[in-house]
């Protein structure tokens, strides 16, 4: 049997946090993203599995249709992104303008992983968390496109950017474990 214990000491900095919360991440094929988000070329297969992981699942039959039209068939101005050791964030935002922040957001982490980080509501919610602000209405319905992609642009990234964060990846899996765990309402509980 493998047990965690949970131990609620304030983290005195970002790297412990991040070192504590990562430890805690649990996301189902794992080893799908692990696969493909190395690749310097991608194939439309290579993006299907990564939405599909990020989708936690199958993708409807508007999530496909939308896949299929909105990012795949881009697939070479991705790889030309991908490739290009400078990417243009505003030829990428008007090209994929079309595409939820979210997943325009991910497309942006699967263009470049190691400088864009990933975005969802749990992410959300622990930045808010550990600024003190209000994080307690963070949900995928609550804010609209035009402010998730404000927060993420003119926010976390300069959080993120300001903290040097060598590990993107780990930094993600901190703050959605750290943000599911907050969804939970539990944490007032168990922090007591």
């Amino acid at each position: 049997m493998n047990l965690i214990n949970l131990e609620f000491n304030e983290a005195t900095n970002l790297n412990s946090f991040i070192s504590a919360w990562s430890k805690l991440y649990s996301y189902s094929n794992e080893a799908i993203y692990n696969k493909s988000i190395v690749k310097e070329t991608l194939t439309n297969t290579d993006i299907q599995n990564l939405y599909k992981w990020k989708n936690g699942m199958k993708l409807s039959v508007l999530k496909q249709k939308s896949l299929d039209t909105k990012i795949i068939s881009k697939l070479s101005i991705i790889n030309a992104l991908k490739n290009d050791a400078n990417l243009d964030i505003e030829y990428f935002k008007n090209e994929f303008r079309n595409i939820s922040a979210v997943w325009k957001i991910f497309l942006l982490h699967i263009i470049k992983p190691n400088q864009y980080p990933i975005y969802d509501q749990h992410i959300h919610r622990a930045f808010l968390f550990i600024h003190n602000k209000d994080w307690s209405n963070i949900s995928n319905t609550s804010i609209n496109n035009k402010t998730k992609e404000q927060f993420y642009f003119e926010r976390y990234l300069p959080f993120i950017e300001s903290h040097s964060i060598n590990d993107l990846k780990k930094l993600d899996e901190a703050f959605f474990a750290f943000g599911q765990f907050l969804n939970t309402r539990n944490y007032a509980t168990l922090l007591r």
